[in-house]
């Protein structure tokens, strides 16, 4: 006789990661985004990052309109990696004279803790990235 089926359609979570089992399905590019910043809008595929205790594992979808911005310069505590999956990103160097590079799709970034970066722009065609936020 088979096990029996679960009772709940709940996914298990992976206790490393805390980001459940996810076979391919497809991405509504339409719906579901949330602005963070003037023309910068995140969607969540998988996971979470918990700043506080220093915890998680998040996969995202970032998505710049033409020319949007963050002026500020990052630093976090968590690992994150980058991926630019369309368009450019325009990006500031942390070193004088702060020169701007643009980096169009595919381009890859993949930043430890502390790692300073920023400020940024979106080219004239905006951008999609793919984001990578994680603790060890």
């Amino acid at each position: 006789m088979p096990p029996a089926a679960p009772l709940t359609d709940a996914p298990i979570l992976d206790p490393k990661t805390g980001k459940a089992h996810l076979e391919f399905f497809p991405i509504d590019e339409a719906e579901g985004w949330v602005e963070v910043e003037p023309g910068i809008s995140v969607k969540v595929l998988a996971g979470s990052v918990d700043e506080s205790n220093r915890t998680g594992h998040l996969n995202r979808l970032v998505r710049w309109a033409p020319h949007a911005r963050i002026d500020a310069v990052k630093v976090h505590d968590f690992y994150e990696e980058v991926l630019v999956v369309r368009g450019s990103l325009i990006v500031a160097s942390q070193t004088p004279p702060h020169a701007e590079e643009t980096f169009p799709a595919p381009s890859f970034a993949c930043r430890p803790p502390g790692a300073k970066h920023g400020p940024f722009r979106a080219g004239p065609e905006g951008c999609l990235l793919f984001e990578t936020q994680f603790f060890l």
